[in-house]
């Protein structure tokens, strides 16, 4: 009976161990601007929009995640948009497709990331 009592004991004693979590290193090229994660910056743009930016591809192309103001206009909270999308700087403005027609790279990976 005792050495019952102490195996059961042992047993629930080790479902309580603390095992370490499995976290995945953050991906420069992926933004997340709800966790301040912007390693290409973060750009404003007009209308109370920013932008989150990713770390660019090589051909310039690179993740952008928008922040918006919500239904209240500038007196309503914004957040973030739960997505990032591959964009491209035109002109000094964030694009979605690039000039003459086409659309940016972002190193072969899809076009948006939902989060």
């Amino acid at each position: 009976m005792i050495r019952l009592f102490a195996v059961a004991a042992a047993t629930a004693a080790l479902t309580f161990i603390a095992v370490p979590t499995a976290a995945a290193q953050t991906d420069p090229k992926i933004p997340n601007g709800e966790a301040n994660w912007c390693p290409g910056g973060q750009k404003s743009g007009q209308g109370g929009q920013r932008y989150c930016l990713g770390e660019p591809f090589p051909d310039g192309s690179f993740y952008s995640q928008t922040w918006s103001l919500g239904t209240g206009g500038p007196f309503g909270p914004g957040s973030w948009n739960r997505m990032a999308s591959c964009s491209a700087m035109v002109n000094g403005q964030i694009q979605g497709g690039l000039p003459y027609g086409g659309a940016p790279e972002c190193g072969g990976g899809p076009r948006v990331i939902y989060f």
